[in-house]
C-alpha cells in the first residue's frame, strides 16, 4: 500500500477528512502531534529560544515546552525567521515520519496529515498526495466560529500557499465546501480508487 500525504488550506477541514479515511480502514497520522512532541525536546527548545527568546516558552505541570501559538504569532510576518524555525523543526519531524513508516510497513493504507506538505517540500517522501479544498467564504465562517477574528484568520490563511496551488500539485482533490455527506462520498471514492488499483 502507498504512503499518502494529506494537506489543505488553514480551516479547510483536513482533520475531518483524515477521520473519514480512518473510518474506512486507513492508518492515519496527525503530523501536528509530532510537531507538539518535537517542541518538548530540550535541544529544540534551546535552538528556538536562542532565536525568539524565552517568551515563547510555556510552563505546565507536565514540564517546559514551546508555545506553538506564540511562535506562530512571532514568525507569521517574518519570512526569514519563519524559514529559520522551520529549518529546525522540519528535519526532526521528517525523521519521525520515516520512523513511523518503517514501523508500520505497507500492509495497510497509511495517511499522514501535513498542513505544510508542499511548502516544506515533504511531498517527495510520499507516493501520493491528497489536497482538501474549501472555498474562502466557508473557511472564513468556520474560523470565525472557532474564535478567530477576521484579520487573524486572513493572516493565517496568507501564511500558507494559496489553496489553488496545492490543488494543482495534488494527485487527488477533496472538496469540503458542501457538507459532510458530500465530503464522505469523495473520501470513499478516493480510498476505493487507490486500494482497488493495488488489488
Amino acid at each position: 500500500m502507498p504512503y499518502i500525504a494529506l494537506t489543505g488550506g488553514f480551516g479547510s477541514g483536513k482533520s475531518t477528512v483524515l477521520g473519514l479515511f480512518k473510518r474506512l480502514g486507513a492508518l492515519t497520522v496527525d503530523v501536528d502531534r509530532i510537531v507538539h512532541k518535537t517542541l518538548r525536546r530540550a535541544e529544540i527548545i534551546r535552538q528556538i529560544t536562542s532565536l525568539l527568546g524565552t517568551d515563547v516558552i510555556k510552563r505546565s505541570p507536565r514540564g517546559i515546552t514551546l508555545d506553538k501559538q506564540a511562535i506562530a504569532d512571532r514568525i507569521f510576518d517574518d519570512i526569514k525567521m519563519r524559514r529559520a524555525i522551520e529549518g529546525i523543526i522540519h528535519p526532526v519531524v521528517l525523521d519521525e515520519i520515516e520512523r513511523i513508516k518503517s514501523r508500520r510497513g505497507r500492509e495497510r493504507l497509511t495517511i499522514f496529515e501535513i498542513p505544510l506538505l508542499f511548502e516544506a517540500g515533504l511531498d517527495r517522501y510520499f507516493d501520493l498526495t491528497v489536497a482538501v479544498y474549501c472555498d474562502r467564504g466557508t473557511v472564513m465562517k468556520r474560523l470565525l466560529k472557532r474564535g478567530f477574528n477576521e484579520s487573524e484568520a486572513i493572516k493565517r490563511i496568507k501564511a500558507q500557499w494559496p489553496i489553488e496551488k496545492k490543488v494543482m500539485l495534488a494527485d487527488f482533490i477533496i472538496d469540503n465546501s458542501n457538507g459532510i455527506k458530500k465530503t464522505e462520498r469523495q473520501v470513499k471514492r478516493v480510498f476505493n480508487m487507490i486500494t482497488s488499483a493495488l488489488c
